[in-house]
């Protein structure tokens, strides 16, 4: 039986035949969980492999040929490069294959890791200085913001946090010292003040990174999380949660990102944490990955404890 996916991957597939010739399906390479965004094929085409995503939201499909566009380049090398777009639906894109494997899928020495999130840290450091926006959240293929544009960070805080608790309160996810954490985090929201939007990749983690056969950073993969966001947005989205349980990871991204944050930032960092462990929670919940839930609440609970 053909189902409707089948049928958007058929026509995707008819269209990467006339942009790049002739080529054979070689694996499937999409992500299985609730709230799939993207549909992924791994491609091989007489120039070698490369990949073809096909987005059911169009939000995903912006940001990211966005970012591949406009905000991949200041990664130079090490990202994959934008081949053919496909902008009338089922929407879709092609990006060449880059060498290496997925950081979080090898096992690699504790000095190597370091290494790794050191680098990764510099080419960071190289993705926010490559511009400055007008205003928060997603965006645009040509960049500018979707919906009602917000340019004050406090306000585009909080206003992310209330939707999640929205979400966790309508259901009842939260508990009563659950909601006390929050809101002593949405208390440090004013040190957001003065705070421009910067190119961010809001998935910047060892699920999205690539290393080389000798254990080198080799590169960044996904750019469909990329929002026009708070520099902050970069160093609080680990689903490891490495800032709990591998610290010095992070300090490496630091020292590979070129300074500390002020204490406003680390302030603004707290935000952002309890932001990403909201979210868990929440998205967690709703879609039975409860699991990634319960992280959340004990990555709140460490929180409590920082913020006491």
């Amino acid at each position: 039986m053909t189902t409707s996916a089948d049928s958007r991957m058929d026509e995707v597939l008819r269209w990467c035949a006339s942009v790049l010739g002739p080529f054979e399906v070689a694996a499937d390479h999409s992500r299985e969980h609730p709230g799939l965004r993207a549909t992924t094929r791994r491609l091989r085409t007489s120039a070698g492999f490369c990949y073809v995503k096909t987005y059911q939201d169009p939000t995903y499909w912006e940001s990211e040929v966005h970012g591949y566009e406009q905000w991949a380049p200041a990664f130079g090398e090490f990202t994959a490069r934008l081949l053919a777009v496909r902008a009338e639906q089922p929407l879709a894109l092609v990006i060449s294959a880059l060498p290496g494997r997925v950081l979080e899928e090898v096992q690699l020495s504790a000095s190597q890791e370091k290494a790794v999130w050191r680098t990764a840290g510099r080419a960071l450091a190289a993705l926010h200085s490559l511009e400055t926006g007008e205003c928060f959240g997603p965006c645009h293929r040509d960049g500018t913001c979707v919906g009602q544009p917000i340019f004050d960070a406090r306000e585009y805080v909080t206003q992310d946090l209330e939707s999640w608790l929205e979400r966790g309160n309508r259901a009842g996810y939260l508990s009563e010292d659950e909601l006390a954490i929050i809101q002593t985090a949405s208390d440090l929201i004013p040190a957001f003040e003065g705070e421009h939007p910067l190119p961010c990749h809001r998935d910047y983690c060892p699920a999205n990174w690539l290393v080389s056969d000798d254990g080198a950073w080799a590169g960044v993969l996904d750019f469909e999380f990329a929002y026009w966001d708070v520099r902050v947005a970069d160093f609080t989205r680990y689903p490891d949660w490495d800032w709990i349980s591998h610290p010095e990871r992070v300090e490496a991204l630091f020292e590979g990102y070129g300074r500390s944050f002020t204490p406003a930032e680390e302030q603004q960092r707290l935000v952002g944490h309890a932001q990403y462990a909201l979210s868990a929670i929440v998205w967690g919940m709703e879609n039975a990955y409860y699991g990634f839930a319960q992280e959340g609440r004990l990555a709140l609970r460490r929180l409590g404890e920082l913020l006491g």
